[in-house]
């Protein structure tokens, strides 16, 4: 199903979501998603007006990266990975622009791990 985001004229087609589960420092395995959601590094977004005039504009990844690295001082802390833990502060200290965000807070079940093989199970047969 599409969703339209009125604001933006866009057409939120789709996005992938990278989870992995870590263990806490109370020996707890928990739930993360690895990766930026909703943004167009991890989405595919159409132009709205195109799309209801009938021709699908993809609005690139392309503009995404440079909005970044013209967003932030420092851009070789994006693009070079001998930066790692500068890149680690650099996400964890700031938000991106609220402008490029689009969608909804990501609301996690109490059992996420559980809730994901049932759906395996149940509506794709993946999981005996």
């Amino acid at each position: 199903m599409d969703v339209y985001v009125t604001e933006m004229d866009q057409v939120f087609v789709d996005t992938k979501f990278e989870f992995g589960y870590v263990t806490d420092s109370q020996g707890q395995e928990k739930l993360i998603y690895m990766d930026e959601v909703g943004t167009p590094d991890s989405s595919r977004i159409w132009d709205g007006a195109q799309y209801r005039d009938g021709v699908v504009v993809e609005k690139p990844k392309e503009g995404f990266r440079q909005m970044l690295l013209n967003h932030f001082p420092d851009p070789d802390i994006l693009l070079n990975k001998d930066r790692m833990e500068e890149r680690s502060a650099l996400a964890r200290d700031n938000a991106l622009p609220e402008s490029v965000l689009i969608g909804e807070p990501l609301t996690l079940s109490a059992n996420p791990k559980a809730e994901i093989i049932d759906i395996l199970r149940s509506q794709y047969g993946l999981i005996d």
